[in-house]
């Protein structure tokens, strides 16, 4: 039963129920106001109501069609070539975890589309989903399923970052380096950073103790993120701001390469150096020594120092350490000069 004739029983009823007339209150007048007490009459009294009930049938109606007209029409596929990737937007998965998810999309559908925004040349802007593209590349597909979102440019960024944030395999390195992109673009403080992402204060000022580690220890994290938290970090960056920079250098290198854990990396950049001996007379050798056990020799001579090892091993760790040491001075006398 449709509702114009639902609406036509009820004013039936309604007139029979009014069939009887009240006394008039004089002869002959009609009380003003009456309502009309014959079918067709009841109809016309009914009909604003009517017709303002069907157009709001018509205006639902309407609304699900185009909703459901959106939803056939998304996801799309796009060919691979014609998606552009922005720096800084993906989120870094390690080697294993790529691999993980390149399997699951040989031999399943893509659940989540790729977010994408369209460019005025035709092609599409990745907004989220780089990894997924990448997974499809890999796999040798042509095109992706996408969907387009019509998000303003000065916020895509922001967009990309919080939706990459609600994920808990985000290393907290790619977290500290998305919040201060947002810091720098928009000047917010760490307090307005966290109440944007909905987190709390602590959390954003624990990750921004990445700022504080030597660039050097940053360079080796961003090669691999999820070696180290933000917990590790800050007691890192503590060591760092009290003298041991090269030390907590050398602990995040044995760290992510997997030789300490996030623990012993903070012990090993905690240790206080060995006492130096004194400078030595020149051409004197000197023996360094580990325990009663001879560890190397060196002696200088003008501008030649010589170092003789024990043991090959422990030359090729000291020659990468020496290397390294030596680059920092050699780039401080250009500083310096």
């Amino acid at each position: 039963m449709s509702l114009r004739d639902e609406l036509l029983k009820k004013s039936q009823r309604a007139v029979e129920h009014m069939g009887v007339a009240k006394p008039a209150a004089a002869k002959g007048a009609e009380p003003q106001g009456a309502r009309p007490v014959t079918t067709p009459g009841a109809v016309a009294f009914l009909q604003p109501t009517i017709d303002s009930l069907n157009e709001r049938v018509k205006d639902a109606e309407a609304a699900n069609a185009e909703l459901r007209r959106k939803l056939a029409s998304q996801p799309t596929e796009v060919p691979l070539e014609q998606l552009d990737e922005k720096p800084g937007r993906k989120r870094k998965l390690t080697p294993e975890q790529f691999e993980e998810l390149k399997e699951n999309l040989r031999s399943n559908p893509l659940v989540h589309p790729v977010a994408v925004k369209a460019l005025d040349n035709g092609r599409f802007e990745i907004v989220s989903g780089h990894n997924r593209v990448d997974a499809f590349r890999a796999l040798g597909r042509a095109a992706v399923p996408v969907v387009v979102v019509d998000i303003e440019e000065e916020i895509l960024d922001r967009t990309a970052f919080y939706a990459n944030l609600l994920q808990p395999s985000l290393p907290d390195f790619e977290k500290y380096l998305g919040f201060r992109r947002e810091k720098e673009k928009t000047g917010a403080t760490q307090k307005e950073l966290a109440q944007a992402a909905g987190v709390p204060e602590s959390t954003v000022s624990m990750l921004f103790a990445f700022e504080h580690l030597p660039a050097r220890a940053r360079q080796l994290i961003e090669d691999r993120p999820d070696g180290i938290g933000m917990n590790c970090a800050a007691e890192l960056a503590r060591l760092a701001r009290e003298g041991a920079a090269e030390r907590v250098v050398e602990a995040v290198e044995l760290l992510v390469s997997g030789k300490l854990t996030q623990k012993e990396a903070v012990g090993h950049a905690g240790r206080r150096p060995a006492r130096l001996p004194p400078t030595p007379a020149a051409g004197k050798p000197v023996k360094v020594r580990a325990g009663r056990l001879d560890f190397c020799q060196y002696v200088s001579r003008g501008t030649t120092l010589r170092i003789d090892f024990k043991d090959e091993e422990h030359r090729i760790e000291a020659e990468a350490r020496i290397a390294r040491l030596l680059q920092e001075l050699a780039e401080g006398s250009r500083t310096g000069s």
